[in-house]
């Protein structure tokens, strides 16, 4: 299943931000900040990322680029 973002794939997956944190290799707080789009994820960690999850390194990236589309 390919999701459009990190929240969703939280979401319907059940996973808490902490879940996300060691299945990423990064602190909570990162991957909080990533989820309310106060930060970006480096390119490794999209492409571990989107290798998880489906979602498309650019949408990663540039999430508010998705938007506009």
């Amino acid at each position: 299943m390919q999701y459009a973002n990190l929240l969703e794939y939280k979401e319907k997956n059940g996973l808490s931000v902490l879940d996300l944190a060691k299945e990423f290799g990064v602190t909570s707080a990162h991957i909080s900040m990533i989820l309310a789009g106060k930060r970006f994820p480096s390119r490794r960690l999209a492409q571990k990322i989107s290798q998880k999850t489906g979602i498309p390194v650019l949408r990663l990236l540039y999430p508010q680029e998705e938007a506009r589309v």
